[in-house]
């Protein structure tokens, strides 16, 4: 199947063309997923040229918080990753004769191109990056992770994007490692593209009494609860405990969901924990999803953040909010490493809430240095954020 899509893409992109000063990018499923979102807008706000996003439905992404809705036009091809039918070739030739001649094409790599989410698409978006380079235009994964376990069928295309030329951008030393041990070239350190989210406000917090119930003496804890962990493991006693603790500390907790979609809902795990756990039942609840701008609003206002979403602890963190978060997929401990702050990445396995606890008191005797370590390494991270957006 590669090759056909290598086929139809070549063909696509050749014939006589005008230069089209756009940069493409081919987004992630997004719809119900705040970090996808932030990404999507870090993108946007990053490169000094028009966008066309590539995107598997209409109403996956919003241009509601881009300044300029104008610089963003999206292309909307629901077959082109996760079909395998006429449907995938047809959207294939779409893309490729609506990007000939752009500035350059990048994937939000994320979560998805070492096939822990899926070994077709991982292989598919590959693949495209791959042939695209190969016809001229810059190819990119942006700040992707990869978990040492990928598919050996996924690897192979890796490698040979790499040998074509694509640029390889990890998003965390534990993911370059991996990939260098796999044999795939052109890999070049960077990080999140969160960490280059827009944004004016200081990493300064101001106090919290405008937050819902609280007031200018009272600590505020934002906590989450993923639905991803939620299909794996038991959770809800754990987070209970981990809410007794926060209690203890003097901490008004506020549970915040980060994903809502039909495979995992964030949203419906903290309903079920507020059925299961007093604790939750007392704690404020913002009951949808926001904006990656109020996301980073709240989480500058909090004095803890609690999560089972990676891209939730990122805004935290350029936030200058100390964190704790519980890996998943293995793309989480390198992030934390980014940061000096190894050991505020937990495995969310059974028993998670006691280690949370105990590291939350541990970070109680200590704020200061956990901020001071946050701060120095702020901004190192954000400058790795913005080899994202360098051709070369």
């Amino acid at each position: 199947m590669m090759l056909g899509d290598r086929a139809v893409l070549h063909l696509a992109l050749s014939g006589k063309h005008e230069r089209l000063e756009k940069h493409v990018i081919l987004n992630s499923p997004g719809d119900g997923n705040i970090g996808d979102q932030a990404m999507f807008e870090s993108f946007v706000n990053n490169v000094s040229q028009q966008v066309i996003a590539v995107v598997k439905s209409p109403d996956a992404y919003s241009t509601d918080d881009i300044a300029d809705k104008n610089k963003v036009a999206f292309l909307v091809l629901p077959h082109l990753i996760y079909s395998k039918f006429f449907g995938h070739y047809r959207d294939i030739w779409a893309m490729g004769r609506s990007i000939r001649g752009a500035e350059s094409f990048s994937v939000m790599g994320a979560d998805i191109m070492d096939g822990g989410y899926g070994v077709h698409s991982s292989m598919v978006e590959w693949n495209l990056a791959r042939t695209i380079q190969e016809a001229g235009i810059p190819a990119r994964i942006l700040g992707f992770s990869w978990n040492g376990q990928a598919n050996p069928e996924v690897i192979r295309q890796a490698q040979k994007a790499g040998r074509a030329g694509v640029r390889i951008l990890p998003r965390d030393p534990d993911s370059l490692e991996r990939l260098v041990k796999d044999n795939i070239e052109g890999v070049v350190q960077a990080a999140d593209l969160v960490f280059a989210f827009p944004t004016d406000s200081s990493t300064a917090r101001p106090d919290n009494s405008g937050e819902p119930g609280g007031n200018e003496d009272e600590k505020l804890a934002v906590v989450n609860v993923s639905g991803l962990i939620g299909r794996k493991i038991e959770q809800d006693s754990e987070y209970e405990h981990i809410l007794q603790t926060l209690d203890a500390l003097g901490y008004r907790c506020l549970l915040l969901p980060h994903v809502s979609h039909s495979k995992a809902d964030d949203i419906a795990a903290i309903s079920k924990l507020r059925r299961k756990s007093p604790m939750a039942r007392r704690a404020d609840v913002v009951e949808a999803l926001i904006s990656p701008s109020e996301v980073l609003s709240l989480v500058r206002r909090a004095d803890m953040v609690v999560t089972g979403r990676m891209h939730l602890s990122i805004l935290a963190l350029s936030a200058g909010t100390p964190v704790i978060v519980l890996a998943t997929q293995g793309k989480v401990s390198g992030l934390m490493k980014l940061f000096g702050i190894p050991d505020h990445c937990v495995e969310p396995t059974l028993g998670f809430g006691k280690r949370i606890s105990k590291l939350l008191r541990e970070i109680e005797k200590d704020r200061s240095s956990i901020f001071d370590t946050t701060a120095s390494n702020l901004q190192a991270v954000r400058a790795l954020s913005q080899v994202n957006f360098r051709h070369r």
